[in-house]
């Protein structure tokens, strides 16, 4: 049992001086209290103890002690003999004695850390350790004291250091934090800038200025991406990192990544291909569909940054051969590769592998922390199996059931359509051909998105979708309209008060996908 009558050292050094009293050599070596001359086994046993000894008997006043409790105390030779060993620490009563006791009598052994109180009045902090023994049938205790003024001093030495380290850690983040945001402002703006010029929305863009608009566009992404990799560098320390998740199929996010840096590649004249990154029927995962593309553009990003130019780069999706239920993403370079010795420190913070003048080290450390906080993982190889060079970076995340998709029209050809391309793409789809069966089914079970006609019979979509909007169980179900009819006046307003995408029959599957896509990205909560 451990016994505390002053834990706070700082507020000692405070109120009282200390001061560290070391043993002398002349100090008598015989036993207080006896005859001088007398020579025990037990004399010399007490006096052989490094540590303070007071003994006392069974109400705690002192019967004997060592040498060392002279000095420690600054007690003259026999001055101790009677004196209660309460007055002695700081703090204690003769409760402390009598909780002593018992825990001796339970054969507990009794640490107490305590101030003592020298003969001058004043003070050091100690450890005391207590026990029991019978001299000449008489119970008696043992005080064993130990001055620990240097082990505290020490440690609050060590404790202020670390606050230091702390406090200068905390203006440094915060310092970071702060540039990291004022960056993202102008970033912003300059890619939403460089944006609608490659659009042409101030006119035809030259082909010469076009690539050139590129080139800043793909620059202002990778810094902005660096920011947000800082920024969420510090909510992962804090703690403080959130997920947005929805539920995508993986190749959707992937192709968004290929597709941002195929200009950058196309620079360096870098052979960028991908496999089943096309195939969106599988591999659906719940995620944050930002910061997994982040991931990708990361792994891709280093590729193209460590292979040479007219190298070749290959991303492929496929289910993960080692776990069961997770879906694999990998891309290979045939660049420069990874020392062996270096593998396992790429992914610390800060880490940076040769002589590269670009990168700030987070970026794979990042995306294996952002990984598995999706539940899955990262592995590295350099070079991959059966190559001579190059490298290759694996994610692993485990894979959902695709979403509920619900079709309601009152063309059965459309419905039959319309189901047989989404469940190509690995969508559970359920098809009702009018909006009075529609909401007595969403009442009983709800799907993840609802492709809705609006010309149908009894009751036309746009009455449906008030309906959804009205309940508070369907308010979150996203809608796509998809109609013969021309929307305008009133349906048009309905729609628009709800921000829903209307397309128009024939629709083009692609532009289906993404619109679909864009549904569930909307649908993204923080879990």
């Amino acid at each position: 049992m451990r016994i505390d009558l002053h834990p706070d050292f700082a507020a000692l050094s405070k109120e009282a001086s200390l001061t560290v009293y070391e043993p002398v050599d002349d100090t008598p070596n015989r036993l207080p209290g006896k005859k001088s001359g007398e020579d025990t086994d037990y004399n010399k046993l007490l006096q052989s103890i490094y540590d303070g000894v007071f003994v006392t008997d069974d109400n705690g006043h002192v019967v004997d002690y060592n040498a060392r409790a002279i000095n420690m105390f600054a007690w003259d030779d026999d001055e101790l003999i009677g004196t209660h060993i309460v007055d002695r620490i700081q703090g204690a009563t003769q409760d402390v004695i009598e909780t002593i006791k018992q825990n001796l009598s339970d054969s507990r052994h009794t640490i107490i850390d305590a101030i003592c109180i020298r003969c001058d009045r004043s003070v050091f902090p100690a450890e005391i350790a207590v026990n029991s023994m019978v001299v000449d049938g008489m119970h008696q205790m043992c005080f064993f004291i130990r001055d620990i003024t240097t082990r505290k001093m020490a440690l609050k030495a060590l404790e202020d250091a670390v606050a230091s380290l702390e406090e200068h850690d905390r203006i440094k983040s915060q310092f970071v934090s702060n540039v990291s945001h004022e960056l993202r402002t102008p970033l912003t703006s300059m890619i939403y800038g460089v944006t609608n010029l490659l659009k042409g929305v101030a006119g035809e863009v030259p082909e010469k200025i076009e690539t050139y608009l590129k080139m800043m566009d793909g620059d202002c992404k990778r810094l902005l991406g660096t920011v947000n990799d800082i920024l969420d560098l510090r909510k992962i320390d804090n703690k403080g990192l959130v997920l947005a998740k929805t539920t995508l199929p993986l190749t959707s996010v992937v192709n968004n990544a290929v597709e941002s840096l195929r200009g950058l590649a196309d620079q360096k004249s870098i052979k960028l291909t991908s496999e089943n990154v096309g195939d969106s029927s599988r591999w659906f995962v719940e995620c944050d569909p930002l910061k997994i593309e982040r991931v990708i553009l990361n792994l891709i990003g280093n590729s193209i940054k460590f292979t040479a130019e007219k190298g070749e780069i290959h991303l492929t999706i496929e289910d993960d051969p080692e776990h069961a239920g997770y879906v694999r993403c990998s891309v290979m370079d045939n660049g420069v590769g990874i020392p062996g010795n270096m593998i396992e420190h790429v992914t610390k913070r800060y880490f940076t592998v040769g002589e590269q003048a670009t990168g700030s080290g987070l970026g794979l450390s990042l995306s294996k922390e952002i990984v598995e906080h999706h539940g899955g993982g990262m592995g590295i190889a350099s070079p991959p199996a059966g190559l001579p060079d190059g490298t290759i970076v694996s994610i692993i995340l485990p894979l959902v059931e695709a979403p509920s998709v619900m079709i309601v029209d009152d063309e059965e050809g459309i419905r039959r359509l319309l189901g047989t391309q989404l469940a190509k793409h690995g969508y559970r789809i359920n098809c009702v051909s009018n909006g009075a069966e529609a909401l007595k089914v969403l009442s009983e079970r709800l799907y993840d998105l609802v492709i809705l006609d609006l010309i149908m019979p009894e009751m036309d979509g746009a009455e449906v979708v008030m309906r959804m909007k009205s309940d508070e169980k369907m308010i979150g179900i996203p809608v796509i309209v998809v109609t013969g009819g021309n929307v305008s006046g009133a349906k048009a307003e309905i729609l628009n008060a709800y921000s829903i995408p209307a397309m128009s029959k024939p629709w083009n599957e692609n532009e289906l996908l993404d619109k679909m896509y864009e549904a569930f990205l909307g649908k993204a909560v923080v879990k």
